[in-house]
């Protein structure tokens, strides 16, 4: 009796490294990402983009006195799994966070704030993301993170 068991139980376990083991190996390569140390934009330079409920700063005109922009670019190779960058977005020495935007270039980046109240903070976390259905495997996307400051 015992042996019938035992030969059931191995052959469940024969079945299923048999069925797992592909599914564990067509993981495919890794996803890369790379962020840029920040960049800082300031009056009298003209704005990269707009930002949501900052009817001030418009894209292409001059930055207002005291407004600055803190820029990181992020370029990501998807690979076999999906994953995105987390980076933390800090203004200058007595400058607050007011609002962000995200420009994009290939495969475009978007931006989402993980912080609960962003808004008076000098440091803000925000996760940078990219459309899974538009960038395949072994494709980029990049883009510009932004930061408003005041």
């Amino acid at each position: 009796m015992p042996a019938p068991r035992l030969r059931a139980a191995a052959v469940a376990v024969t079945a299923t490294l048999v069925l797992c083991v592909p599914a564990v190996a067509a993981g495919g390569p890794d996803t890369t990402i790379a962020v840029s140390p920040r960049v800082l934009t300031s009056a009298p330079a003209v704005s990269p983009a707009d930002f949501p409920g900052v009817s001030k700063v418009r894209k292409g005109r001059a930055l207002p006195r005291n407004w600055v922009v803190v820029g990181r670019d992020v370029r990501t190779t998807r690979g076999g799994e999906i994953a995105f960058a987390a980076l933390r977005m800090t203004c200058p020495k007595g400058r607050t966070w007011r609002s962000g935007a995200s420009t994009g270039e290939i495969g475009e980046i978007g931006a989402s704030v993980l912080d609960r109240s962003a808004r008076g903070k000098r440091s803000v976390l925000v996760m940078a993301t990219f459309s899974a259905a538009d960038v395949r495997e072994g494709e980029s996307a990049g883009g510009t993170v932004l930061a408003l400051c005041r």
